[in-house]
């Protein structure tokens, strides 16, 4: 792998000269002949920090995934160069193209590793480059082989047609072809584009000086279209009949805010409920509210954690007793949110933002509230999407889920916030949780905590890198290096497998 600045070795100096050739609007170069880890990571790396530098964060998860399929795609093309090298075959020959290609796709088309070692020793090389103009910014990936007519004839019929459908499942159906690959990257990159509101024809494949040139226009100013289907009405309808808090729930949140409120009058009417009394020793109990000794009746409870924090509590419990009502359990999203939860929390403590540490812990709780509504939906394309994400290391199946109903889990969480009346900087840490960058002034911190503890839980399985974290919220929250972030999360993931 060769980066421009190559020899820069420290994380915040190789990111800073990242940015400094992007800000400046020279050329950012990446060169490899196979895409292993690292080199994805790293295009990872490059795509969080010069999207987190012009307020496009939200746009990550869709163009890392169109850029891992334009990369692929070049590795797939100079191997099948390198291919007909080895069989000493004429590609321009049809019935040889023909044979060959029967060869290439039986031995090598889905298991690149078994000819990495020759990619690595040819001329065949992939260029992956960025840079910043006036109004956009430029993204391409060069093979240093010539598209073949077939290949330039088969992409152009795909993206041709891959433009006329809004749906992924429609377009999947529809072209779905088998001689040579599915064809999916391409459709996946259309419906990608398209749910983004990112013009199609920002897009294009071609040849250009004895090279096969993938590029991608990405403007800076952007209008999200609403891309409605079935499945997203239905989403909306779903948030718009949930129930509302029970009124005794509604009923201690403001007596929560009010100054003449004691203690045992609070616990007097949480203990007539015996499933909220459960829950709020549950959560008083958990990561986010550490002691030293367990917490064992309500009255304990509100003399340790106060009634400002019960406020939050009740939220949270309310929230999951609500959904658990309505949806199968997703026991697994919610340890997710409450390992979240106590990175947050404990990343507020190391950071001396101890103010912050309550309110950043109950953000992280109820960040993936949309998420559940989302994978609750019932989708023939369920399965296949599952198997899909498999087969190609895709980080998850959300995006794809997204792009096929044309609403963001973020957007969905927000949408139930916005219900549920929930304050300002619970609502953002839901929204933003994977774009801090939109956070308000008033709210940056909590939701940059969010998305700082999220993304450590995500590296940890093997979801993202250090080199994903935005360096504006580094900025804020640090500044760090590379080292000070793993010894906190190290030191915070210690003291959460302690806990648990």
């Amino acid at each position: 792998m060769e980066l421009i600045d190559k020899t820069v070795q420290d994380f915040a100096s190789r990111n800073k000269s990242i940015m400094d050739k992007f800000n400046s609007g020279n050329e950012v170069l990446l060169r490899f002949s196979f895409p292993g880890k690292e080199v994805l990571s790293t295009i990872n790396g490059i795509m969080a920090l010069s999207l987190g530098s012009l307020d496009l964060m939200y746009l990550l998860e869709s163009i890392v995934t169109i850029l891992r399929e334009c990369v692929l795609n070049a590795t797939k093309a100079n191997t099948k160069r390198l291919f007909f090298q080895k069989k000493g075959a004429d590609m321009n020959d049809q019935e040889t193209y023909d044979s060959v290609m029967l060869q290439f796709k039986d031995d090598i088309i889905g298991d690149f590793e078994t000819i990495r070692k020759e990619l690595l020793k040819s001329d065949f090389k992939v260029d992956f480059k960025l840079k910043k103009e006036q109004n956009s910014f430029i993204i391409k990936v060069e093979n240093n082989a010539v598209i073949h007519p077939n290949e330039e004839r088969r992409i152009n019929e795909r993206i041709l047609n891959a433009r006329k459908f809004n749906d992924f499942n429609e377009a999947y159906e529809q072209m779905f072809d088998e001689t040579e690959g599915a064809g999916l990257g391409i459709i996946l990159t259309i419906m990608l584009l398209k749910n983004l509101g990112i013009p199609v024809d920002n897009f294009s494949i071609k040849a250009e000086n004895r090279k096969t040139v993938v590029s991608l226009i990405i403007p800076m100013q952007l209008k999200t279209p609403e891309i409605v289907t079935e499945v997203k009405k239905q989403i909306i309808n779903e948030i718009h009949v949930l129930p509302t808090f029970p009124k005794n729930v509604i009923e201690l949140i403001e007596l929560c805010d009010n100054p003449e409120a004691n203690i045992s009058m609070m616990a007097q009417k949480i203990q007539v409920d015996p499933s909220l009394t459960a829950d709020v020793l549950k959560l008083a109990n958990s990561a986010g509210f550490v002691s030293a000794k367990r917490i064992d009746t309500i009255n304990e409870a509100l003399m340790r954690i106060g009634l400002s924090n019960l406020k939050y509590i009740l939220i949270a419990a309310s929230s999951r007793e609500i959904m658990d009502k309505r949806y199968k359990k997703f026991e697994m999203i919610w340890n997710h949110c409450y390992k979240v939860g106590f990175y947050a929390r404990h990343l507020a403590l190391e950071l001396k933002l101890n103010s912050i540490a309550e309110k950043v812990f109950i953000s992280s709780v109820l960040h993936d509230l949309g998420k559940i509504i989302l994978l609750s939906v019932d989708l023939s394309l369920t399965e296949w999407i599952s198997d899909f994400v498999k087969e190609r290391g895709i980080r998850t199946t959300t995006i794809l889920e997204e792009v096929s109903l044309g609403i963001s889990h973020s957007a969905i969480g927000k949408l139930l916030a916005e219900k549920w009346n929930f304050s300002e900087f619970l609502t953002e840490g839901i929204a933003y949780h994977h774009s801090p960058l939109q956070a308000t002034d008033e709210n940056k911190s909590i939701v940059f905590l969010t998305y700082f503890a999220n993304i450590l839980c995500g590296i940890e399985s093997k979801k993202y890198d250090y080199y994903y974290i935005d360096p504006i919220v580094l900025d804020h929250l640090g500044p760090f290096t590379e080292n000070a972030i793993k010894d906190i999360h190290e030191k915070i993931k210690k003291e959460f497998l302690a806990k648990a």
